[in-house]
């Protein structure tokens, strides 16, 4: 059997990574079956207790689990429950910047404030989106002393979505709103915001320095091999 040389191995390595420019996922209005599989272990409220950030979710069949974070107190969904979802970029919407930058705090939170950061950010987003409850059951659930850090982190939200609405930050985030497919009689599952996409896919232009460095790596054996 022919051996391939080193020269040809990058080359196809190279093309293949250049490639690869063209799978890059485009960011537009895509509806998608969504499945809720599980929730995280953090729970919080006074009575009844609720889950909080992450609840996991899989598209269109899908094995991979999915972190999103709830953004409508009001429905409630149970685990196994699959609806029909459009996601939607949160660029150029104010109210979805914001509350992607409060699903970005809880998803990187760390360090020992870490779960109390997820709890204040998903309150924090059922408050955004859901402010007629926060006089009726979600006011009366909510833990005692959060009010203030909410407050202070929709304030900060608020003033970054107000100065960045056609955000660049949060290219991976997306809102999915629920469209149809829910069980009769179950109301209308919650909104969910998070990075469909965990393993972000690579930049371009990293994808092209690899191309055009494999490319001269390439070039340059291909070179020696034919002046030795």
């Amino acid at each position: 059997m022919k051996k391939f040389s080193a020269c040809t191995i990058l080359s196809v390595s190279a093309f293949c990574s250049l490639l690869s420019l063209n799978s890059l996922k485009v960011y537009a209005d895509t509806t998608m079956t969504v499945k809720l599989v599980s929730t995280g272990n953090q729970i919080s409220g006074s009575s009844p207790q609720v889950y909080v950030f992450p609840y996991y979710f899989s598209f269109n069949g899908s094995t991979d689990l999915t972190p999103l974070m709830c953004i409508s107190y009001e429905n409630e969904i149970t685990i196994g429950e699959s609806w029909t979802a459009t996601m939607v970029p949160v660029s150029g919407n104010v109210q979805y910047v914001e509350a992607a930058y409060i699903e970005a705090l809880a998803a990187n939170a760390s360090g020992p404030d870490k779960d109390n950061t997820i709890a204040v950010a998903q309150w924090a987003n059922w408050e955004f989106f859901d402010p007629e409850y926060t006089t009726d059951g979600l006011s009366a659930n909510l833990p005692a002393g959060y009010q203030t850090q909410i407050d202070a982190m929709l304030d900060e939200a608020l003033k970054f979505a107000e100065n960045n609405t056609k955000t660049t930050d949060y290219p991976y985030i997306d809102i999915f709103i629920p469209k149809y497919g829910w069980p009769a009689g179950d109301g209308i599952p919650q909104y969910f915001v998070g990075d469909p996409y965990p393993d972000p896919a690579p930049e371009p232009s990293s994808l092209i320095l690899l191309g055009s460095g494999l490319l001269g790596l390439a070039g340059t054996l291909y070179r020696k091999r034919c002046f030795a």
